[in-house]
């Protein structure tokens, strides 16, 4: 059910609250296959995080009915063995779009539903001023530092129930794709549905392209409920845990409970593996207070794809072409040392030649304050044609000083041998990182 392996804390502070609040529910019998809430009454709670401005719940109580002992806790779960009995929040995230990674500003844009189950055994509450039917006051948030007044009946605003608010933690921007929604979906266990859809910018903070053009990223989207988790609150953290759904509450209308990568996804310029898919784990929290024990201590959700560059086009196109040049080259030195100036013209040709891939190939490299590896395979080959070059001069040298010519011949073949040699190391340098199960 919880994902065991965690990875290291999320940075960053606390982002904008994206559902929640107190959601009208519709007083018709049929709730199960109805859609109960729509998004013009639901209370939007602004950008705060866990700040909200309505928040009318923080007095309300747990009540059991046909109970001998009001004190016992025995809440009703939702209909999984293997979980504990106290209450929890239900994660289920579906990807339905990636755009391009941006490596060097470590943002990626993502289209996703985010969808919650949770079994509220508290009565469902009337909100009223009086119990003589009075009107009631509700604020709705305008932008992020006003809220506007709105009276309501109490036809209006009979029935509420609290949902917990889910925010996006590492959000730079944001937009909600139709309204969010709430359904009750098994009236017995009072098990009830959020979910909602969404295109954001999303910030990564571990993107390196050292390996380029076979790096690799994890593009993580986190999520968790940071308002009303304080101790007493209507979601108190010690009370109300994050885990994963289950198909008791999706009640396998996917292949995969809590959540999965649509098939038609694609990832510009960059493959995945397909059998893999989205990875789900749940991490504590890296701010709060201090004094939290373990057992009090807020986790979050990080629901993460891990990608591989395409690399076809340097892989097939450029470091072979980078190989062949360095071979012919090498195939310079069966000239004599004598012929110092055609065997130096032809190098510092061919040297040329690199230069002008270089300077192609700039440009499509990502521009960063340290060294990747391309260019390592690059420089490695420009400074193998400068070593024959100069290696030709110093034979020359021996030539013009009555060396014999079968001497600087064995010396021309050794480098020959290691020059080849070095070829094949830096291949086996560029190529041990391809990875053949990574598919688009």
């Amino acid at each position: 059910m919880f994902a065991s392996r965690s990875t290291s804390n999320m940075g960053g502070s606390m982002s904008p609250v994206l559902g929640g609040g107190i959601s009208p529910v519709s007083s018709r019998p049929n709730l199960a296959t109805s859609r109960t809430g729509s998004y013009s009454n639901m209370f939007w709670v602004g950008e705060q995080g866990p700040t909200s401005i309505v928040d009318n719940n923080l007095t309300a109580h747990l009540k059991r009915q046909n109970s001998a002992d009001s004190t016992q806790k025995s809440y009703e779960t939702y209909g999984a063995a293997d979980l504990e009995w106290r209450k929890t929040i239900r994660f289920q995230v579906v990807v339905w779009s990636v755009g391009p990674p941006d490596t060097i500003s470590g943002r990626v844009q993502m289209k996703f539903r985010v969808t919650i189950f949770w079994n509220d055994m508290r009565p469902v509450e009337e909100h009223r001023e009086s119990d003589g039917g009075g009107v009631g006051t509700q604020f709705i948030m305008k932008g992020r530092q006003k809220a506007v007044e709105r009276k309501i009946t109490s036809e209006e605003a009979v029935r509420t129930i609290d949902v917990p608010q889910v925010s996006i933690l590492n959000v730079q921007n944001f937009e909600v794709i139709g309204p969010p929604e709430v359904t009750l979906l098994r009236p017995s266990s009072r098990l009830l549905r959020w979910t909602c859809l969404y295109r954001a910018t999303l910030l990564q903070d571990d993107f390196q392209v050292e390996k380029f053009p076979h790096d690799e990223h994890e593009l993580c989207l986190k999520l968790g409920v940071l308002a009303q988790r304080q101790a007493g609150g209507r979601f108190d953290r010690s009370k109300w845990a994050l885990a994963l759904a289950t198909e008791a509450d999706s009640q396998r209308s996917i292949r995969i409970p809590h959540g999965l990568l649509v098939d038609h996804v694609k990832v510009p310029g960059f493959t995945y593996d397909s059998n893999r898919g989205l990875d789900f784990q749940l991490t504590p929290l890296s701010f709060g207070p201090k004094s939290l024990n373990v057992t009090e201590q807020d986790h979050c959700l990080e629901v993460k794809l891990r990608v591989r560059r395409d690399s076809g086009y340097y892989d097939r196109n450029i470091m072979p072409l980078l190989c062949s040049i360095n071979l012919v080259a090498i195939s310079i030195l069966c000239l004599d040392a004598s012929n110092f100036f055609q065997r130096g013209l032809m190098m510092l040709n061919i040297a040329f030649v690199q230069m002008g891939m270089r300077m192609t190939l700039d440009s499509r490299l990502p521009s960063v304050g340290y060294q990747i590896k391309m260019q390592v395979i690059l420089n490695r080959f420009f400074y193998s044609l400068m070593f024959m070059v100069m290696e030709s001069s110093f034979l020359y040298s021996l030539h013009s000083r009555g060396v014999a010519i079968s001497h600087i011949r064995i010396i021309d073949l050794t480098v020959g041998i290691v020059l080849i040699l070095n070829t094949g190391y830096l291949s086996y340098i560029y190529y041990k990182d391809v990875n053949p199960k990574m598919s688009k």
